[in-house]
C-alpha cells in the first residue's frame, strides 16, 4: 500500500483561518489572508477546533494517489460520500494480459516439477524408503531418480526440495539444539555436492542453524505455491519450528500473491502460512477461470465478475478537511477493518506533514477524549463512556 498526496489547497492553514475570520470581519478574505501570519493562523485554528467550528475546513482539500489496495477497501472507502474518486478499471485493465496471450502447454521433461520428482524418488531409493506420495505423477513422467549432474541448474532448488520432502526431516535431538535439518547417511554422496555445510554424525547427516535456514530459503524462495509440487506438511512443520523462517516464508508468500494474482491478503490471513496456502488456492481458482473465460471470448467487463475482492486496485481520491476528519474519526479506530485502518493512518501521517495544526486533533476519537465513544463495542484500549 502506498499513499501520495498529489495536490492540496495552497497554504491550507491560512486559508481555513482566513475563511473563519471573515465571519467576524469587515474586510475581505483577501486582505485577511495577506495579513495572517502562520503563527496567527495556527492560534486561530486551535480556537476553531476547541469550539467545534468545522465548516471553514471545507474550503481546503487534499488529493491522494492510493496504490495497492483491495477491491474490499474500495467498497468501504466509497461510502464516504463527500469525496471525489477516480478508480482503475478492470474493464479496461487486465492484470493477466501476458498470461492470457501465452500458449497453453503441458509440462515436459525439463519442467521444475519433473526435477522435483526426480529428487523425491532418488531420496527415497537411497534412504531405503518407499515412495508413498505422487506415485501417479512419477509413473506418468517416467521418473527414474536421476542424480544431480543430470538436472539443469535452473531446476536445482526444486530437485533439492524433492530430496528434502523424500527423506529430510527436522532434527529434534537434544544433542542438536536449535534449528537443524537431518538426512539419512545414504544421501551423503548426493548432498556433499551441494554448497551447504553438511555435518556427519554416527546416524545421520545434519545441516545446522544458519546453514539450515539458508538451505530452506534455497528450496522455497522461488516456489510457485500453486503450481509447484511440495509437501505442505513439511513446510508447515519448518515454520512452526523457526519464528524467523516463518516470517520469511510469510513475506515470500505475500510477494507471490502480489506478483502472480495482482491481489493482496488481509492482515489476519497474512499472519498464518496455513491460512495463506488456503487463500492462494482460492486466488488460483479464480484467476484460472477468469483466464478461461477471456480465452473463450467473454468480455473483460463480464469475466471480471469472477475475480476476488482481494484483487488490487488504484485510485485517486479528493476530500476536504472536514470530510477527512470524519474519515479519520471512523477509520483510524481499532474497530475499523485492518486494511482501511492502515490506509487512514498513512493518509493522516501525510496530511500532518503539510498542515500539522489543521490535523492536530484528527484520528481515532478515543485518543482525544480519553474514553471510547463506542461504549461496550470498544476495543478495550480506553474505558467506555459513562
Amino acid at each position: 500500500m502506498k499513499v501520495t498526496i498529489l495536490a492540496h489547497t495552497p497554504e491550507p492553514e491560512k486559508t481555513v483561518a482566513a475563511a473563519a475570520r471573515l465571519c467576524y470581519s469587515k474586510i475581505s478574505a483577501t486582505q485577511i489572508m495577506e495579513n495572517f501570519s502562520q503563527e496567527k493562523a495556527t492560534s486561530f485554528i486551535k480556537k476553531l477546533m476547541d469550539m467545534g467550528h468545522m465548516s471553514p475546513m471545507e474550503h481546503v482539500s487534499f488529493t491522494f494517489a492510493i496504490d495497492g489496495v483491495s477491491r474490499t477497501l474500495l467498497a468501504q472507502i466509497t461510502r464516504h460520500r463527500i469525496a471525489s474518486y477516480s478508480v482503475q478499471s478492470l474493464r479496461y485493465n487486465n492484470p493477466f494480459d501476458e498470461e492470457i496471450s501465452l500458449e497453453v502447454s503441458d509440462d515436459d521433461s525439463t519442467s521444475e516439477n519433473v526435477s522435483y520428482l526426480e529428487g523425491l524418488l532418488l531420496a527415497t531409493k537411497l534412504s531405503g524408503q518407499k515412495v508413498n506420495v505422487n506415485l501417479s505423477l512419477i509413473e506418468k513422467n517416467h521418473i527414474k531418480g536421476q542424480t544431480p549432474e543430470n538436472i539443469i541448474d535452473l531446476h536445482k532448488p526444486s530437485y533439492i526440495r524433492g530430496i528434502f520432502d523424500g527423506a529430510g526431516m527436522l532434527s529434534e535431538s537434544p544433542d542438536n539444539p536449535g534449528f537443524s535439518i537431518a538426512f539419512p547417511l545414504g544421501l551423503e554422496s548426493i548432498l556433499r555436492d551441494t554448497h551447504f555445510n553438511i555435518i556427519s554424525s554416527d546416524t545421520k547427516l545434519l545441516i545446522k542453524n544458519e546453514s539450515a535456514l539458508n538451505f530452506i530459503r534455497y528450496i522455497y524462495e522461488n516456489l510457485d505455491f500453486a503450481a509447484s509440487i511440495y509437501s505442505e506438511d513439511k513446510l508447515l512443520g519448518l515454520c512452526n519450528k523457526s519464528a524467523q523462517l516463518n516470517e520469511e516464508i510469510l513475506s515470500i508468500m505475500q510477494n507471490f500473491i502480489d506478483q502472480k494474482y495482482y491481489a493482496m491478503a488481509p492482515e489476519s490471513i497474512s499472519k498464518s502460512v496455513k491460512a495463506l496456502l488456503t487463500y492462494i488456492k482460492g486466488l488460483d481458482a479464480c484467476k484460472t477461470h477468469y483466464i478461461d473465460l477471456i480465452r473463450a471470448g467473454i468480455d473483460q467487463e463480464d469475466a471480471r465478475y469472477i475475480l476476488p475482492l482481494g484483487t488490487q486496485t488504484r485510485l485517486v481520491m479528493t476530500m476536504n478537511v472536514r470530510s477527512l476528519y470524519n474519515f479519520f474519526n471512523l477509520r483510524c479506530c481499532e474497530r475499523a477493518q485492518a486494511e482501511i485502518r492502515q490506509l487512514a493512518n498513512l493518509m493522516l501521517a501525510e496530511v500532518k506533514k503539510i498542515a500539522p495544526s489543521l490535523f492536530e486533533k484528527a484520528g481515532a476519537p478515543c485518543e482525544k477524549l480519553g474514553y471510547c465513544p463506542e461504549g461496550d463495542f470498544g476495543c478495550g484500549k480506553y474505558p467506555p463512556s459513562k
